[in-house]
């Protein structure tokens, strides 16, 4: 009787089984939180998975990109880097007094060319920076280094060149755009300082 009835219980589940498996079988609609589709693929519409659920891993999505062309993006960056470009102009501003053959002395020179060098580079490089922003970066950019200071510069390096206090093979044009803008149309109108003993700076 027993057996009997074991039997029985097995034929009942495996009768169960059989129709469950059967081909045209229907499914409840899935669930969007069920990890993959009926049809056992990846994907499924909008169906949900632990990325979508779990805010440690992200869900809920991300806040919106801000957009680094934004005026007020383009303005906080440039306060961050303000002290950087500062430095820039307080290293130059004091060859704007100078204009005597004293700069033809070997130590003058060189901290002169250090000094352009350290100015035309941080333009240079800031100007690359807001550039790739978009074009309000690029323009804003141009207007910020365009201050009464920074012509002044402009004007006395062209001065300097033009004199040959200032030796410009040591600022090639592939490494200081800036300065090659400045002085591309200058002129040699003064006598040439000494070469400088240096061989390389």
């Amino acid at each position: 009787m027993q057996k009997t009835r074991t039997a029985a219980l097995l034929l009942a589940l495996l009768l169960l089984v059989v129709i469950a498996l059967r081909p045209g079988s229907t499914r409840l609609p899935l669930d969007p939180d069920e990890p993959v589709a009926a049809d056992g693929s990846s994907s499924a519409g909008q169906a949900r998975t632990i990325f979508d659920t779990e805010p440690l891993l992200g869900a809920f999505g991300e806040p919106p990109r801000r957009d680094p062309d934004d005026p007020k993006e383009l303005q906080a960056r440039a306060e961050i880097e303000q002290r950087w470009v500062d430095n820039a102009r307080d290293a130059i501003g004091p060859w704007l007094s100078r204009s005597d053959w004293r700069l033809c002395e070997e130590d003058a020179r060189v901290d002169l060319i250090k000094s352009v060098r350290h100015y035309y580079d941080t333009r240079g490089r800031q100007k690359a920076s807001f550039a790739l922003r978009g074009p309000g970066g690029k323009a804003f950019i141009e207007r910020a280094w365009a201050m009464p200071l920074d012509r002044d510069i402009d004007a006395m390096v062209r001065h300097f060149a033009a004199s040959g206090f200032l030796d410009t093979r040591y600022l090639p044009e592939r490494s200081y755009p800036e300065f090659a803008k400045v002085i591309a149309h200058i002129e040699i109108i003064g006598v040439e300082c000494p070469p400088l003993k240096l061989k390389a700076m």
